[in-house]
C-alpha cells in the first residue's frame, strides 16, 4: 500500500505539472491577444519623449512615404507623426523594433525570404539589419525595398531610406548603444532590448514593478523565464543611493565589484551616470580605496589608460596623473605587451596594467564640481602684458627660453636670478605657449619646473603652485621613483613631458608674472568690439538669436564670418566660451563647416564663398552621420563637439570670428609637405598625393597583427597607419589593393581609424591626427567593443572591428621623410611589388638579355612571364618610360612556335606587335614596349631594362592523412605513423609518477607522447572521455624547449596563468577536469605526483602489415560519439542552406558544448579537409552568438584564443569550424564545402513548480545561490553565520554532483581574476571521525584532487575549501580568511522526471492526462468567464513564475564508459 500511495502521489504531481504548463500557456495567449487588440493613440508630448530616445520614422527616399507595421504586416503609408505603427527604433543585436506592434523587422529565411514583423526573440538568424549607401540590407544581402504600398526584400535592388524630417540622415543615424547594467544578478551584462516582462515588451529601461521607481531592464529576452536583470545607469547629478559619498575627498564612488566588463565598457557605464572611471589624484584617496577594498581580494578597473595616440599614461576623466609613486608596475611598453589599461590590485594596493579587453569589476567616480571638462574662460582670457625685452608675453605672464644647457638645479637658479621660476603649466592654454617656445629650438629638450622629491609620492612644481595639468610622453610615468629625486623635461616636437636625471644638461624655460595694466572688470579684450572675446589675435562672439545656417552665413546677427576652428587649442577656448555663456543640452552653435555642394567632404566656407580644407576636427560620437549638411557645436553634455544639422531648417545660435586688426578670413597654413619628393623604396604614391603608402600583407609578413601591434609596426618605421584626408587618398589605396589581389579575395587591412582614446568621447578619429572630413562609417550600429576600423577594397568601406582581431595593415608616410630601420626590419634595397601571389622587380638600368636573366636567378626569380591582360597592365603601370623597350622572359629557342618562358610556365597569353610573332635572324629574345606593352623580337645582346618575377607563396598540397606503414600491438591505437597507448587509472592510487610513466613507455620501446599539432591533441582528448584523470605527456615543465624524445616543441597548449615556480622541477600533464575550460590544457605538477595516467607513443612495426583501414571523406557520412549521431552534409552551401540540409536529414546543425565533442569534430573535420558549418550563429552580426538548436553552453574554441577566449575572429554572423578545429565567424552567405549535422539523444523533461529566488540570487535546479560574497574574506564560521544572518537562512555552498560543480565553474568564470579558493560547507568531525556537511548530513559527493585526505591530515585542517579554477576540494585551516557562496534550497515539490514518450508507462500517462484535462477545463472556463466580465481584473492576475520586485532599496541583500571511434580509428592487433 505504501508503494501504491507513493505512485499515486507521483502521478498526481505529474498531473499538476501538466496543468501548470497549460495554465501558463493559456494565460500568455490571452495576454498576447489583449495586447494585439489594444489600439493606442499617442499625443505630441509622448512623441517628443520617444523621439528623444532614438525613435524615428523610416522614409523611402523615392516614394516619400514611411514604413508602417500593424497586425496585418508591413506597408508604406503617409508619414503621419501620430501613429505608433510608423515609429521604429534600433535595439540590441542590430534589430529594428516597431513600437506599434512590439515586434521586430525580419526575414523569414524558410519561406522564400519573406520580410515581415516577428516576435523579437524568434530563433532565426534573420533579424539583424545593416546600412550601406542609404540602403537597409539583412540576411543573404537582401535589401529592403518599397514597391508601391508593399514592402519586400530583393538582392539586386538599390532602394534608399532615410530618417524622416532629418538632415538627409541615413537609416542608421540613430544607433542603439549598449546599456551595461548595475547591481542585479547579471554581472553587468548589457540590457536585452527589447525584453518581455509580465507578457509585455519593453523597448527601453522601465520602472514597472518597482516601488522605488528605479529604472531596470532584463538581460535576457524574457525576464519571467530567466529572471536575469540589473539597474540601468542614470545620469543624475549628485550622489544618489547607487553611490558612496566622501565629503573629505569632494567626490562620490561606485564600487561595481560584481560586474565584469572590459575597460571601455566600464568607462561607458561610468560616463552614462555622469562620472568616469576612478582617478586617484592624492595619497588620501589612494588610502581610502585601499582601505575600502582591504577585505576583498579583487582587481578592479580604474581610469588609468595608455590609449592616447601620442601621449603616455593618463586618467580617463582628464585629471592630472601626478601620483607617480604608484606607477612602477605599469607597463613601459604597453603597446607591445598589449597592456594599455590600468587596474587597482586590492591585495597589493598597487596600480597595474592589463589588456583592455580583459573583463574585471570596476570603480566609478563622480566629482561634485563637474564642469564638463571645460577650462575656466579666465585661462584663455587675453590680457595685455608688459614684459622685459626678449621675453614672450602671454595673458599675464612672461616667458624666456634659456638656450644654455645646464642641470635642473642650475637652470632653476638661473631663472630665480631673473626673479622667475622654471616654467609651470596649469592649463591647455599654457601648454600652447610652451609649444610656441619649443619651436624656437626644435631639436632641444627643455627643463620645466616639475620634479619629484625622493620622499614624496607625487610630482610638484618648483614655484609651489598646485599640479592641475600634466601631459606625459608615451613611456611615462612607469619607472620606480620612490628612492630618488627626479626631474622633468618637455619634448621639443609635441611638448610632451618625460622624466630625466636632474643632472642631465638641457635648455630651460623661465616664467614670471608680467605687468598687467589696470582696466575695469570685463574689459580685457583689447582690440575687439564690445561684447567680443579675444584669443591671441582673434576676436569671437556668440550671437543671441537662433537662425538657420543660410541666415547665419549671411550675417543677419553678426557681420563677421562664422567661426573656423584650426586646432585643439582654439576648440578648447570655444568650449570655455560656450560654458561661460551657459550652454545647455538643447543649445547648438553654427560654425562655418559645411558640405552644401555635396562634395563628399566637409570644408570651411569663407566669406567670399570659397572653401578651405580642414586641419582639425572634433566630431561628436556617431558623427558625421551624413553629407550635404552644415555643422554645429553642441552646448550640452558633449560640450564643443561637432554635429551635422540641416542647413535650411535647423535653428541655432552662431559663433563669429574676426582678426583683431580687421575683418580678414585667413587660416593658419598646414605643415608643408613637398608633394614632388620621392617615396621610400618599395612605397607607392600618385601625382598630387602628399603621402606614400605600403601594404603589409600575408605574403610579406610573418603574421597578421592586432590594431595596436600594426600601429606600433608603422610607428617604429617612422610612419603611421594609413589615413584618408581626401577622397583621392582612399581611391588610391583601393587602386593599389585591387591591382595586388584578386577581386574576390575579400581581405581586411587595418588603417588608423579608431575611437579607443577616451578623450575622443566615443568619436572616430585618425590615429595620426588627420582631420575626419567625411562620414567614413555609415552604419553606426557597431558594437561598443569594435573600436578600430579595417578597410576592405571589395566594398571600399571602413568597418568597425575588435582591436584585438588580427589583420594585414597599411602604413602611410609623408613624401620626403626618411624611414627608420629597426633591427628586425628587412631592408629592401630592391623594390619588389606584389601582384596576384607573385613579386616583381623593375630595373631600369640596361643590360643584355643573358645578363638580366642571370641576375633574376640570383634573386630567386626569373625574367618576367605574362599570363593575362591584367598582369600586363600591372607591369605597364610600373615600368618607366625612359627606356623604350624592356626585356621579358620569353625567348625563341624552343617550345611553342619556338618560344618558351624562362620560368617554364605555359605560353597561354600573347600580345605581339602586328598581331603575331615574327623575327629576323639573330633576334631570339623578346622585348616589351614601355609605351604600348606589345611584344617584339630583339637581339639578345642589346641592353634593355628588365623585370624579374618570383613566386613568394608556393602552394604545396600535402595529404593530411599519412600512409600507414606498419602495425601496432594489441591495446595500442593507430595515429598517423605512430602507435599510441593510453593508460587511465580508475582510482587515484593507481596513478603513476612522470618517471614511472616514462619507464613503462620505454619498456615497450616507446616514450611519453610528443604532440605535434591540434589534431593529435584532439585525438588524445577524445580518449580521455569517461575518465577524470589527467595524463602525463613527454614535457618536463613549461620552460622546456624539447620533448623527452628530443624532438623540438612546435605545438603547445599551456594554461594561460602559470602558478608554478620555475625553481622547482615540474613535469607536464594534459588536464582532464570538471572545468571544461581546462580540459586538454597543459599544466605542470611535481614529477613525483602519482595520480595521473599517461600516453605513450612508439613507431609502427614495419615488419607486419597494418590492420588499420583508412576512411575516406566520403565514408565519414555518418558516425557516432558519446550517444550523438553525426551526419556530414556535402556540397557547397551557405549557412542557411546547411540548416535546411540538416533538417531534411531529420537532424540539426551541430552544437558543441564540451571539449570532448570539440575534439571529436576537430578530428572529423580535419579528415574532411575543409571548413564546415556548425550550428552557432549571431543575430547581431558577430557580437553575441547562440546555438541554432537552443543548446546552452559556455564552451568556446575561437580562432587565435586560448582557454581565456576573448571572442570570435571574423565579423560575420555564422560560424564554421576550420580544419584545425578552431571556430571562425563568416558571412552567412559564404559558401563552404559542407556542414556537420547531428541527432542529439532524447532528453528527459523535468517538470517542477517554479523556484523563486531573491533578485540578486542565481537559480539552479531547486536551489538559490548568492555569489556576491566570493570577494569577501571570512573564516568558515564567520562565513556560515553571515549566510544564516543575511542570506535568507542559507548555508555555505555544498556540491551535490558533477553537474552542480560545472554550474559553479560557469558562474565563477565571471570572477576568474578574483579569489583562488572559497569555503565549502563541509567539516571534519573529530568526535566520530566523519567528514560531513555543516548541518550534519552525509556527503554524497566529493572532488578531491588525487586521494581522500587521511584522518591525520583532516584533524590538522578540518575545514574544506574549493579551488575556483577547477572546483577541486582542498583542506584548509578553519581560521583562514576566504570568500564564500551562500546556498539555500527552496521548499519546492520534488521534480518529476518525465522520460521520452516511448519510455512512459501507460498508466502514468492516463492518470496524468485525465486529471490535467479535467482541471484544465474547469479552470480555463472560469478564467474565461472572468475575463469576459472584467478584462481589467484579469489583466491584474500575475503570470505564473514571474518575480515582482518588492524591495524599495536599490542595494542588494548583502561514470560514462569510454567510447572509441569505430568510424574513424580502429584498434589494431599484431
Amino acid at each position: 500500500m505504501r508503494g501504491y500511495s507513493k505512485t499515486l502521489q507521483v502521478r498526481f504531481h505529474e498531473a499538476l505539472s501538466v496543468l501548470y504548463v497549460l495554465l501558463y500557456v493559456s494565460n500568455f495567449a490571452l495576454a498576447a491577444a489583449e495586447v494585439s487588440d489594444k489600439t493606442e493613440v499617442w499625443d505630441k508630448t509622448q512623441l517628443l519623449e520617444v523621439y528623444s530616445k532614438g525613435v524615428f520614422r523610416l522614409e523611402s527616399v523615392s516614394q516619400k512615404r514611411c514604413l508602417s507595421a500593424d497586425s496585418s504586416g508591413l506597408s508604406m503609408s503617409s508619414c503621419d507623426p501620430s501613429s505608433p505603427a510608423l515609429l521604429w527604433k534600433w535595439v540590441s543585436r542590430h534589430r529594428l523594433y516597431n513600437l506599434g506592434t512590439s515586434r521586430c523587422l525580419g526575414i523569414n529565411t524558410t519561406k522564400q525570404h519573406d520580410v515581415g514583423i516577428f516576435e523579437c526573440d524568434v530563433s532565426l538568424p534573420s533579424m539583424w539589419w545593416r546600412c550601406g549607401g542609404g540602403m537597409l540590407y539583412g540576411a543573404m544581402n537582401n535589401k529592403l525595398v518599397a514597391v508601391d504600398s508593399k514592402v519586400v526584400v530583393r538582392r539586386g535592388a538599390l532602394h534608399q531610406w532615410r530618417i524622416f524630417g532629418a538632415a538627409g540622415e541615413g537609416p542608421c543615424a540613430y544607433p542603439y548603444e549598449d546599456i551595461h547594467t548595475l547591481q542585479g544578478n547579471s554581472h553587468g551584462m548589457t540590457c536585452s532590448i527589447p525584453f518581455n516582462y509580465n507578457n509585455k515588451w519593453f523597448w527601453d529601461c522601465t520602472s514597472e514593478g518597482r516601488e522605488d521607481r528605479h529604472l531596470w531592464c532584463a538581460t535576457t529576452n524574457r525576464y519571467d523565464q530567466d529572471e536575469k536583470w540589473g539597474f540601468c545607469p542614470n545620469p543624475v547629478s549628485g550622489c544618489n543611493e547607487f553611490w558612496e559619498s566622501h565629503p573629505e575627498l569632494n567626490a562620490c564612488y561606485q564600487f561595481n565589484l560584481y560586474s565584469i566588463l572590459t575597460w571601455s565598457q566600464a568607462l561607458t557605464s561610468c560616463q552614462a551616470q555622469g562620472g568616469s572611471l576612478l582617478s586617484i589624484t592624492q595619497s588620501s584617496e589612494q588610502n581610502y580605496i585601499k582601505g575600502r577594498l582591504s577585505d576583498m581580494g579583487v582587481m578592479v578597473w580604474i581610469g588609468l589608460n595608455h590609449l592616447s595616440q601620442h601621449g603616455g599614461w593618463q586618467w580617463s576623466d582628464g585629471s592630472p596623473l601626478s601620483l607617480v609613486g604608484y606607477t612602477a608596475d605599469l607597463s613601459s611598453t604597453p603597446v607591445q605587451q598589449n597592456q594599455q589599461c590600468g587596474l587597482f590590485n586590492s591585495t597589493l594596493g598597487s596600480w597595474q596594467s592589463l589588456s583592455c579587453e580583459s573583463a574585471l569589476p570596476y570603480i566609478c567616480k563622480k566629482t561634485t564640481n563637474y564642469s564638463r571638462n571645460a577650462e575656466p574662460l579666465d585661462n584663455w582670457q587675453y590680457k595685455e602684458t608688459i614684459c622685459p625685452d626678449g621675453w614672450l608675453d602671454h595673458n599675464g605672464f612672461c616667458y624666456l627660453y634659456l638656450k644654455e644647457k645646464a642641470s635642473w638645479d642650475n637652470s632653476s637658479s638661473a631663472c630665480r636670478a631673473l626673479e622667475a621660476e622654471l616654467v609651470s603649466i596649469h592649463s591647455l592654454s599654457q601648454q600652447e605657449v610652451l609649444l610656441k617656445l619649443l619651436s624656437l629650438e626644435p631639436n632641444s629638450k627643455v627643463w620645466i619646473g616639475l620634479h619629484k622629491e625622493a620622499t614624496l609620492q607625487t610630482v610638484q612644481w618648483s614655484d609651489k603652485s598646485p599640479v592641475k595639468f600634466i601631459s606625459w610622453n608615451s613611456q611615462e610615468p612607469t619607472r620606480r621613483y620612490d628612492d630618488k629625486r627626479i626631474c622633468v623635461t618637455a619634448d621639443p616636437k609635441q611638448g610632451r613631458w618625460q622624466f630625466e636625471e636632474c643632472e642631465e644638461q638641457n635648455a630651460a624655460i623661465c616664467k614670471a608674472s608680467g605687468l598687467v595694466p589696470q582696466r575695469p572688470a570685463g574689459e580685457w579684450d583689447e582690440g575687439c568690439p564690445e561684447g567680443w572675446r579675444r584669443k591671441d589675435n582673434w576676436c569671437y562672439k556668440i550671437t543671441d538669436q537662433e537662425q538657420t545656417f543660410q541666415d547665419a552665413v549671411k550675417g543677419y546677427y553678426c557681420k563677421s564670418p562664422l567661426v573656423t576652428i584650426e586646432s585643439r587649442f582654439e576648440q578648447a577656448f570655444l568650449k570655455s566660451l560656450i560654458s561661460e555663456m551657459g550652454g545647455s543640452d538643447s543649445q547648438y552653435y553654427w560654425t562655418a563647416l559645411q558640405d552644401l555642394n555635396r562634395t563628399e567632404e566637409y570644408r570651411w566656407l569663407t566669406q567670399n564663398g570659397s572653401t578651405t580644407p580642414l586641419t582639425y576636427t572634433n566630431w561628436n560620437r556617431h558623427q558625421p552621420v551624413s553629407l550635404g549638411a552644415c555643422v554645429v557645436m553642441s552646448g550640452g553634455r558633449a560640450l564643443g563637439h561637432w554635429e551635422v544639422k540641416n542647413c535650411h531648417t535647423f535653428k541655432a545660435l552662431a559663433v563669429c570670428k574676426q582678426e583683431v586688426s580687421g575683418d580678414h578670413d585667413t587660416l593658419t597654413p598646414a605643415p608643408h609637405i613637398d608633394i614632388n619628393a620621392a617615396c621610400p623604396t618599395g612605397w607607392e604614391s600618385h601625382s598630387g598625393l602628399s603621402h606614400c603608402y605600403k601594404v603589409y600583407h600575408d605574403e610579406k609578413i610573418l603574421m597578421q597583427r592586432t590594431w595596436t601591434e600594426a600601429e606600433f609596426f608603422c610607428r617604429t618605421l617612422g610612419a603611421d597607419l594609413a589615413s584618408f584626408h581626401h577622397y583621392e587618398d582612399q581611391a588610391f589605396v583601393k587602386k593599389i589593393l585591387s591591382v595586388m589581389f584578386q577581386s574576390t579575395e575579400g581581405r581586411w587591412f587595418w588603417v588608423g581609424f579608431t575611437k579607443r582614446n577616451p578623450s575622443s568621447d566615443g568619436a572616430w578619429e585618425w590615429s595620426d591626427g588627420t582631420p575626419v572630413v567625411t562620414s567614413f562609417i555609415e552604419d553606426m550600429n557597431e558594437a561598443d567593443s569594435h573600436m578600430c576600423a579595417a578597410y576592405s577594397d571589395l566594398t571600399n568601406t571602413l568597418t568597425p572591428h575588435s582591436c584585438d582581431s588580427k589583420y594585414e595593415w597599411i602604413c602611410k608616410v609623408p613624401r620626403g621623410v626618411e624611414l627608420v630601420k629597426p633591427y628586425w626590419y628587412s631592408d629592401q634595397h630592391a623594390p619588389w611589388f606584389f601582384f596576384h601571389e607573385a613579386e616583381y622587380y623593375f630595373a631600369s638600368k640596361q643590360f643584355p638579355w643573358q645578363s638580366v636573366s642571370f641576375t633574376c636567378k640570383m634573386m630567386g626569380a626569373d625574367l618576367l612571364s605574362i599570363h593575362s591582360s591584367e598582369e600586363l597592365d600591372f607591369v605597364k603601370g610600373h615600368i618607366t618610360k625612359d627606356s623604350e623597350y624592356w626585356w621579358i622572359g620569353l625567348s625563341a629557342n624552343s617550345g611553342h612556335n619556338g618560344l618558351s618562358w624562362t620560368d617554364g610556365s605555359a605560353l597561354d597569353y600573347e600580345n605581339w606587335e602586328n598581331g603575331q610573332f615574327s623575327r629576323k635572324p639573330g633576334q631570339n629574345c623578346i622585348q616589351m614596349s614601355a609605351q604600348s606593352g606589345q611584344w617584339s623580337a630583339g637581339s639578345c645582346k642589346d641592353p634593355r631594362g628588365y623585370v624579374c618575377k618570383r613566386r613568394t607563396v608556393s602552394v604545396v598540397e600535402v595529404p593530411q592523412e599519412p600512409y600507414y606503414i606498419g602495425s601496432c600491438p594489441e591495446n595500442w591505437l593507430y595515429y598517423g605513423h605512430k602507435c599510441l597507448y593510453v593508460y587511465l587509472p580508475d582510482r587515484p592510487e593507481k596513478g603513476k609518477s612522470w618517471q614511472e610513466a616514462q619507464a613503462v613507455c620505454s619498456a615497450n620501446q616507446g616514450s611519453l607522447v610528443s604532440i605535434k599539432d591540434e589534431i593529435e591533441q584532439a585525438y588524445i582528448v577524445m580518449m580521455l572521455h569517461g575518465s577524470s584523470a589527467g595524463v602525463w605527456i613527454g614535457v618536463q615543465g613549461r620552460f622546456s624547449s624539447k620533448w623527452s624524445n628530443k624532438k623540438p616543441i612546435v605545438y603547445s597548449n599551456w594554461e594561460r596563468i602559470n602558478y608554478r615556480s620555475p625553481e622547482v622541477p615540474h613535469c607536464t600533464f594534459l588536464s582532464n577536469s570538471h572545468n571544461f575550460r581546462l580540459t586538454g590544457i597543459w599544466q605542470d605538477d611535481v614529477c613525483t605526483e602519482k595520480i595521473y595516467g599517461f600516453v605513450c607513443e612508439k613507431a609502427q612495426d614495419t615488419t607486419k602489415r597494418p590492420t588499420h583501414s583508412y576512411h575516406t571523406a566520403s565514408s565519414l557520412g555518418t558516425s557516432e560519439f558519446r550517444n550523438h549521431t553525426y551526419l556530414v552534409a556535402h556540397g557547397n552551401m551557405s549557412w542557411y542552406e546547411a540548416q535546411e540540409r540538416c533538417l531534411v536529414k531529420g537532424a540539426t546543425l551541430v552544437s558543441i558544448t564540451d571539449p570532448f565533442q570539440q575534439a571529436y569534430l576537430t578530428f572529423l573535420i580535419n579528415r574532411l579537409d575543409a571548413p564546415h558549418w556548425i550550428g552557432l550563429y549571431s543575430t547581431d552580426d558577430g557580437i553575441s552568438h547562440q546555438w541554432s538548436d537552443g543548446s546552452e553552453g559556455w564552451f568556446t574554441h575561437w580562432e587565435d584564443s586560448n582557454y581565456y577566449p576573448e571572442g570570435p575572429v571574423g565579423d560575420g554572423g555564422c560560424v564554421s569550424m576550420d580544419t584545425n578545429g578552431r571556430w571562425r565567424d563568416n558571412e552567412c552567405d559564404m559558401r563552404l564545402s559542407g556542414a556537420i549535422c547531428y541527432i542529439p539523444p532524447p532528453k528527459s523533461i523535468a517538470f517542477s513548480f517554479e523556484v523563486v529566488c531573491p533578485d540578486t540570487w542565481v537559480k539552479f535546479r531547486g536551489s538559490c545561490y548568492y555569489f556576491k560574497t566570493v570577494i569577501s574574506k571570512k573564516t568558515q564560521e564567520e562565513a556560515r553565520n553571515h549566510c544564516k544572518a543575511n542570506g535568507n537562512s542559507s548555508e555555505l555552498l555544498t556540491i551535490q554532483d558533477d553537474e552542480e560543480s560545472r554550474f559553479f565553474l560557469k558562474e565563477m568564470w565571471h570572477y576568474y581574476q578574483g579569489p583562488q579558493n572559497l569555503w565549502l560547507g563541509v567539516l571534519y568531525n573529530d568526535k566520530n571521525g566523519v567528514l560531513a556537511r555543516l548541518d550534519g548530513s552525509q556527503l554524497q559527493y566529493t572532488n578531491w584532487r588525487s586521494r581522500v585526505p587521511d584522518e591525520q591530515e583532516m584533524r590538522k585542517q578540518p575545514c574544506v575549501s574549493m579551488r575556483v579554477s577547477d572546483a577541486v576540494w582542498q583542506l584548509a585551516d578553519c581560521t583562514e580568511r576566504l570568500g564564500f557562496i551562500c546556498k539555500t534550497s527552496t521548499g519546492t515539490i520534488k521534480e518529476v522526471e518525465v522520460e521520452p514518450l516511448k519510455g512512459l508507462h501507460q498508466g502514468v500517462i492516463s492518470v496524468a492526462a485525465l486529471v490535467a484535462i479535467l482541471l484544465f477545463a474547469v479552470v480555463i472556463g472560469s478564467l474565461w468567464l472572468l475575463y469576459k466580465r472584467n478584462s481589467l481584473c484579469f489583466r491584474r492576475l500575475p503570470t505564473f513564475g514571474s518575480a515582482y520586485y518588492r524591495q524599495t532599496n536599490s542595494q542588494a541583500s548583502d561514470q560514462d564508459e569510454n567510447v572509441l571511434l569505430p568510424e574513424l580509428e580502429t584498434q589494431a592487433g599484431d
